[in-house]
């Protein structure tokens, strides 16, 4: 079935390619424009073939310069059949934009990103030679408007589109432009949950391309980046595209600000989303980072994954905007339980705890919280989890010396009974952790894992400073490189030539002499 779909599809290609030739070569088949557009009716799944024709029709046309049609004020209108068929071409050609952003929406995955990817190719063939005649640098911002508002659906995900139109977001002009525009038709009093997260998401793929401090680029200096020099609706023949990323800024700001107005904190998804792009892309660019504040705080007290990527923009306040966050040890402490293994940002939280724990002016006590936290729960992580948390103590050792006295080692007597050390306390001040040892790097000196068993027996030995949260592929890696000078073959030990009796081969088979 999928191989007569396959050659049915095959000459729906065929077919409309000599469809698109014969237009274009002469005017005498006009008409198979007209019964391509009609085909997009009969069509309900597969639009691709449809949506290549049009492609190549309409940017052939925007490149002869057969769909321009001067207007001179002050002057009758040219009714002349040359201008009748100027005209129809430009209806043809909305009409084919508008069924293109319609299968956005509707057919397969497949079809669906070649409509996006239609569209933007239309409108850089339209930037490059727009319908009137300009000089300068055009932008047409109203197909980009209309692409987003396709985007911005309040009931189907557009989670493909999106991520399909990042690789457009790297021009310059895009980003600038779509910022523009998508702060101008982005807001709405009461947004469903659907339309924030399209929102979310295509912002933050219109800042995936980090914008640059400086004010003025010069894009003819020879040490600009080759990202900043791509522009989508360029040409040689017209003035350059005047990129500005303080212009780029404030519509980014205009943008986060009616985000802000949502409730984005009443889904788990909608949060990450939120969180994530407030952390990673905004941060930098926000006017008045401080008004994050609340978000954050509230953000923390949420606990599982939503408070450690909150953890990440307070430490961005904290360093560079000077702002203090009450009993902020006692909320990264609480973080560290053993559900943080099942999360996808448990690296992160090791990184940024790393970064908040590198003072040494820190209270002893409270390092030997966390030193105590790490170890114990290096005993129930997984191997590749243990080795990043081994790392992490290993460095909190290195920076405060005095807590090597916490190290047990093989000649020390055993004089507690139990450990004074409180697992369940949730403040690292009274966890008791300097009147306990750290007995578990023993304990994992015998661990089935080789990487941890040697982790803790170099922390047992001389603790020195380590890289955190190495790949997941090392331990892998490392595995695949060693060599073994015996593999198993056999669960039992063979007694001679002849297989034993248990053996369903002899049922079969005899050896020959």
């Amino acid at each position: 079935m999928a191989a007569v779909q396959q050659n049915l599809s095959k000459m729906v290609s065929a077919q409309l390619r000599n469809k698109a030739t014969e237009f274009l070569n002469s005017r005498k088949h006009a008409n198979n424009l007209a019964d391509i557009l009609q085909m997009f009716e009969a069509e309900t799944e597969n639009y691709t073939p449809l949506l290549l024709t049009i492609e190549v029709i309409f940017t052939d046309l925007l490149k002869r310069g057969d769909l321009i049609q001067d207007v001179v004020p002050l002057k009758l209108i040219d009714c002349s059949p040359e201008a009748e068929y100027t005209k129809w071409l430009r209806e043809c050609y909305e009409t084919a934009l508008t069924r293109t952003l319609e299968c956005v929406k509707r057919g397969r995955t497949s079809s669906r990103l070649q409509a996006l990817v239609t569209a933007c190719k239309l409108m850089q063939a339209e930037g490059k030679h727009p319908l009137e005649s300009s000089l300068g640098y055009f932008f047409p911002s109203v197909r980009l408007k209309n692409i987003f508002t396709v985007l911005l659906d309040s009931e189907t995900l557009m989670s493909a589109p999106i991520a399909r139109f990042q690789e457009f977001t790297e021009y310059r002009d895009v980003q600038q432009y779509g910022l523009k525009v998508l702060s101008t038709i982005a807001y709405k009093k009461s947004p469903t949950s659907i339309y924030m997260q399209n929102y979310l998401e295509l912002l933050d793929k219109l800042l995936a391309s980090e914008i640059p401090t400086e004010t003025k680029i010069k894009f003819k200096d020879r040490d600009i980046d080759e990202k900043e020099e791509k522009i989508l609706c360029g040409s040689e023949n017209k003035a350059p595209f005047p990129y500005n990323p303080g212009v780029c800024r404030r519509y980014a700001n205009r943008c986060w600000g009616f985000a802000c107005q949502w409730p984005l904190c009443g889904e788990s998804r909608t949060h990450r989303r939120a969180l994530l792009l407030l952390v990673e892309r905004l941060m930098p660019l926000l006017a008045k980072p401080h008004l994050a504040t609340d978000m954050l705080c509230d953000s923390l007290d949420a606990g599982g994954p939503i408070s450690m990527l909150a953890l990440q923009g307070v430490l961005e306040l904290v360093r560079r905007h000077n702002i203090d966050y009450p009993d902020m040890y006692d909320r990264l402490y609480a973080m560290f339980e053993p559900e943080m293994f099942a999360t996808r940002y448990k690296k992160r939280l090791l990184h940024l705890a790393d970064v908040f724990l590198s003072s040494t002016h820190l209270p002893e006590g409270l390092v030997a919280a966390f030193a105590k936290r790490v170890s114990r729960l290096a005993l129930v992580a997984p191997p590749e989890d243990a080795a990043g948390l081994l790392q992490l103590l290993a460095n909190l050792l290195h920076r405060h010396p005095a807590l090597k006295r916490m190290i047990c080692l093989d000649d020390t007597p055993a004089l507690m009974s139990g450990d004074p050390y409180v697992m369940e306390e949730t403040s690292a001040e009274r966890a008791r952790a300097l009147g306990s040892s750290l007995w578990e790097l023993r304990a994992l000196r015998r661990h089935a894992a080789p990487p941890v068993a040697a982790a803790a027996a170099a922390l047992l030995a001389a603790p020195r400073p380590a890289d955190l949260a190495p790949p997941d592929q090392a331990l892998f890696d490392a595995e695949l490189k060693k060599r073994f000078k015996t593999i198993e073959m056999n669960f039992a030990r063979p007694q001679g030539m002849h297989a034993q009796n248990v053996e369903r081969l002899l049922q079969y088979w005899e050896l020959m002499a």
